[in-house]
């Protein structure tokens, strides 16, 4: 059976799903690499940082275009086969991860807003999080610092992890209990023989 237009994600929407997806993978890599490896306060370090925080910046931006871009094209439906506890995960899934690609640069945006340094994105000049100065004065409470950062650098790194999980166990699922859906995330058309 032939797919359609609607049957499967837009070419901008496939694009835009898995660059964020490789840079959220590289992002973690550089998380881990920069807290847990380089010795704290050396200029490896720094330049690392710069590049966590300019590719962090760079997720934001592109969720926001992602978020744009699925309010003016909304996705294919789900299988109309799915059980209707399959359709309320994949659902909470997608927006949970929503969710997240806001919240996790928007509070490394916020840690980094807390500091006494000027941001950088890509070299280029980047405003420190509205607010926080107004808020928090010139020399924000250390505690606060910590608290935001174990956030960002534990809890919701940890949530962002089980999520991918439960969304890959389901997409491989569905691929081997005869309704793929991978097929709708690469652009190409519907394989031979498969349901929407």
């Amino acid at each position: 059976m032939a797919s359609s237009a609607t049957d499967r994600y837009g070419p901008v929407s496939v694009v835009i799903h898995w660059v964020i997806a490789v840079l959220i993978f590289v992002q973690i890599g550089l998380g881990w690499w920069m807290n847990e490896v380089l010795p704290d306060h050396t200029p490896v370090q720094a330049r690392v940082q710069n590049v966590h925080i300019s590719l962090g910046l760079t997720i934001l931006i592109l969720v926001l275009l992602r978020i744009g871009v699925r309010l003016t094209h909304p996705g294919p439906p789900l299988p109309p086969e799915m059980a209707v506890w399959e359709k309320f995960l994949a659902r909470v899934s997608h927006a949970l991860f929503y969710l997240l690609m806001l919240v996790l640069p928007l509070s490394g945006w916020a840690l980094v807003s807390l500091g006494k340094h000027p941001i950088h994105f890509w070299g280029l000049p980047w405003p420190h999080l509205p607010g926080t100065a107004q808020i928090f004065g010139p020399t924000p409470p250390r505690p606060l610092r910590h608290a935001v950062s174990h956030v960002h650098v534990y809890i919701l790194i940890w949530i962002v992890l089980l999520n991918l999980a439960l969304h890959v166990v389901g997409a491989l699922k569905h691929q081997f209990d005869g309704h793929p859906v991978l097929w709708r995330m690469t652009g190409q058309a519907r394989p031979q023989g498969t349901r929407r």
